[in-house]
């Protein structure tokens, strides 16, 4: 299976070497596990995670996720399972600038003391895919727009920027993995 992810968060990572206290917080993961062949998917999970601090107005601003959302939300620790399942099927992950969300959740991991995650052993992360060709790295709005023709409102929020990200890997990289 093919695992397609994104996290929401508190905010942007610090260098790898700050403590894990003040990195940010992850306030939702979204995911779609794709059939390895023909990318149909298979199945798809969302979940809001309460991150025990108050969300940066700038968060609130960008995902429109509020603390009043995240109040009755369970912490990271409720979801762990349930991720665990989701990776453990998968053979490949993708995301768009994987960096990123392997980082916020292998500082979720590394607050629980958590060492052994089923990472998959494959990654595709579509910015780096893309980095040269845009000369940049290309924001998931430009990509969707350029391979799928049509514009992606995109709402900051997980499953959407999934889905969004499905479509593109559907259109334009899964031919690489089945070839």
């Amino acid at each position: 299976m093919i695992l397609v992810f994104d996290t929401e968060t508190t905010g942007l990572t610090l260098h790898p070497n700050a403590e894990t206290r003040k990195q940010p917080r992850m306030i939702e993961f979204g995911a779609a596990l794709l059939h390895p062949h023909n990318g149909k998917v298979e199945d798809t999970w969302n979940v809001l995670i309460n991150p025990g601090e108050p969300l940066p107005p700038v968060i609130t601003k960008i995902t429109g996720i509020t603390d009043d959302d995240l109040r009755d939300a369970s912490p990271f620790a409720a979801a762990l399972p349930a991720m665990r399942m989701m990776f453990q099927q998968a053979t490949c992950v993708v995301a768009h600038n994987l960096p990123f969300d392997r980082a916020i959740l292998r500082g979720e991991l590394a607050r629980l003391d958590v060492f052994d995650f089923p990472w998959p052993r494959h990654e595709i992360c579509t910015v780096g895919l893309y980095k040269d060709a845009w000369g940049r790295n290309p924001k998931l709005t430009e990509l969707y727009a350029d391979v799928m023709g049509k514009p992606l409102a995109q709402t900051h929020r997980a499953l959407d920027d999934v889905m969004a990200l499905v479509e593109i890997f559907q259109k334009e990289l899964l031919w690489q993995l089945t070839a």
